[in-house]
């Protein structure tokens, strides 16, 4: 084995360090996995092939994702869900839109929680940059214009 090369223990081929993912758990070192990346692959796409797999792999990645990005921890937003009915915190819908779950909404300037909404509900607060001064702007546009008096 040359300099730059490592052994995978599952294909048992001697690869160039290139083909090996940096060991996740010590990201700071230039530890190699002992497995290279086509052999690590195989195995992910093998576990990902197993029935409910792949749901449950979103599901775990968007609740890591709520707790460690938007201080959203899963008990909170179970909580804030039940205490809304399972529906929207505005629209009220029961269909979250997107890729298929409601929306941690928080504030983006102290990073706090405040409530789940549908996709498009999380997409119009982010327009309007969260403001309620702009809203109501909408909401005086939407009256001057509405057919309905």
């Amino acid at each position: 084995m040359a300099y730059g090369e490592l052994l995978c223990t599952k294909c048992n081929i001697t690869k160039p360090e290139a083909e090996f993912h940096r060991e996740a758990r010590n990201p700071n070192r230039n530890y190699k996995r002992s497995n290279c990346k086509s052999c690590d692959a195989e195995k992910n796409r093998r576990y990902l092939s197993l029935p409910g797999m792949k749901e449950r792999k979103a599901e775990i990645k968007r609740r890591s994702n709520r707790r460690l990005s938007y201080n959203f921890p899963s008990e909170l937003y179970d909580q804030r869900l039940e205490e809304q009915g399972n529906v929207c915190g505005i629209c009220k819908t029961d269909i979250p839109g997107g890729r298929g779950a409601f929306h941690a909404d928080h504030n983006h300037q102290t990073n706090q929680p405040r409530g789940v909404l549908c996709h498009n509900c999380n997409v119009a607060l982010g327009n309007f940059k969260d403001s309620p001064e702009l809203l109501q702007k909408a909401i005086e546009y939407l009256n001057k214009y509405s057919e309905v008096k």
